[in-house]
């Protein structure tokens, strides 16, 4: 076996290990500790932030139903000194589903340590052409008692960004490693 062509098989299990060093890297975005979960109906909750960083605004409710998410409009403000945290909508809305229940995210937001209380207030947390999308679709609307609201640990967007070039590195590796190797075999 010639050299060229173990470095391309090689390829292979490394860019297998990269694969999953960028999946949790994704997933630890999707998957950090949730500081507060109230009930929809509930309208406000008080949480506190024991380290500073990247924070995230979800909502939980039924797989395949209308969820009220255009109705309110979370506001989120620090109870020490009464201002209120810049919230920035979330890029490509990540989300995940277990079968029964999806999660989505809707807004990042940065703080420090300290007491903090989310209240929902009118407005919609979606832009007008989500909004729009969302009408086109007969489905029926989620019973508001099984909807919620999360706030959860999260980490920059960057990451994200990160971990999705990764991954399509990594595939680029195992497949280009395979190709590459079977070819230096039919070549030499």
């Amino acid at each position: 076996m010639s050299l060229s062509r173990l470095f391309f098989f090689a390829l292979i299990p490394i860019g297998a290990v990269v694969l999953i060093l960028a999946i949790r890297l994704v997933k630890k975005s999707m998957a950090g500790k949730v500081l507060l979960e109230i009930p929809y109906l509930q309208k406000t909750g008080t949480f506190e932030i024991a380290e500073p960083g990247v924070y995230s605004i979800w909502q939980k409710g039924p797989l395949f139903r209308k969820l009220p998410v255009y109705q309110f409009r979370p506001v989120i403000r620090d109870l020490a000194s009464g201002e209120n945290i810049s919230l920035f909508p979330s890029i490509f809305r990540p989300n995940s589903n277990d079968g029964i229940s999806c999660k989505m995210e809707l807004f990042r937001f940065t703080a420090g340590r300290g007491r903090y209380q989310m209240d929902l207030k009118e407005g919609s947390s979606i832009s007008g052409i989500e909004k729009a999308i969302s009408h086109l679709f007969p489905v029926k609307k989620a019973d508001p008692e099984k909807y919620y609201i999360l706030v959860r640990e999260s980490q920059p967007f960057y990451f994200v960004i990160a971990g999705i070039l990764l991954m399509a590195f990594s595939g680029f590796m195992m497949i280009g490693g395979l190709v590459l190797g079977i070819l230096d075999f039919k070549i030499s």
